[in-house]
């Protein structure tokens, strides 16, 4: 008799499913408890529940269920940005990838590069992190994980450019996009360069990632230069696959601007 209940409540189970899916209904996260709470500080935030059980969680390219009663959340965060010493034009950068022998087929990858959200408040601590492919389109997105409905500085780091921060802490919902491409003041003090009208990129030219473009990041691309380097070095600045007097101008330019990493 248990078995034949059990079937049954199975088929009315599925028949629910059906009617959601044929409704073309949402699925928004609710907690369902006896007991809970929720507190925060500058160190990050806890959410909580009593007397749930979690048992099993199913997750798809866009949605993330966990049976039981408190639901985590997936958002997606799409970014644009460009890097000074790979641009070429109109909206577009190197095939970095390929040309320093990475990938074996040129397409649409730029380079990887870091991704992080950090805490909008001191000391900032780094809350997700994720190393991404950037695009020749500058597009990117990130594949960590934050909680939605809270702000986060968005920082980028790449192995040859100047660590680049959100203007301001930005708002996570189910999809965000923030392009840091199209204002000077996308970034943290306006610390970007226009590589064309309207087109704004992460300075170039911090090699040794010490924050700084200056004479010690110079001596590295010029010890690279004497020693006939190619493939995927940081000290091939614009990205064509080899190390020569090629990636030396765009690096004294900013030498010479007093480039560096400017953020909280």
């Amino acid at each position: 008799m248990k078995k034949v209940q059990s079937i049954s409540y199975m088929l009315a189970f599925i028949s629910c499913l059906s009617v959601v899916s044929s409704q073309a209904q949402s699925l928004s996260p609710r907690v369902i408890a006896s007991a809970g709470g929720y507190s925060s500080n500058g160190a990050g935030s806890l959410s909580f529940t009593i007397g749930e059980a979690n048992t099993k969680t199913l997750t798809s390219a866009t949605h993330t269920l966990t049976q039981g009663f408190q639901q985590p959340f997936k958002m997606t965060l799409n970014l644009k940005a460009f890097i000074q010493g790979y641009y070429t034009s109109s909206g577009t950068m190197e095939n970095v990838l390929f040309n320093e022998g990475v990938t074996p087929f040129s397409g649409n990858e730029c380079d990887t590069i870091v991704v992080q959200l950090r805490q909008p408040t001191s000391p900032y601590l780094v809350v997700s992190e994720s190393q991404s492919v950037i695009q020749t389109n500058g597009q990117l997105t990130f594949s960590g994980t934050a909680p939605i409905g809270q702000s986060y500085y968005v920082v980028l780091k790449h192995r040859n450019a100047v660590e680049t921060w959100s203007a301001n802490p930005v708002l996570l919902n189910e999809n965000t996009l923030y392009d840091f491409s199209s204002a000077a003041n996308k970034a943290f003090g306006d610390n970007m360069v226009e590589v064309e009208p309207g087109i704004w990129s992460l300075y170039s030219g911090d090699i040794q990632k010490d924050e700084n473009v200056d004479l010690l990041d110079l001596g590295t691309l010029e010890s690279d230069i004497s020693n006939f380097t190619y493939g995927y070095f940081a000290t091939d600045i614009n990205g064509d696959g080899n190390v020569d007097l090629l990636d030396s101008p765009l690096l004294e330019e900013n030498i010479n601007a007093f480039v560096f990493s400017y953020h909280p």
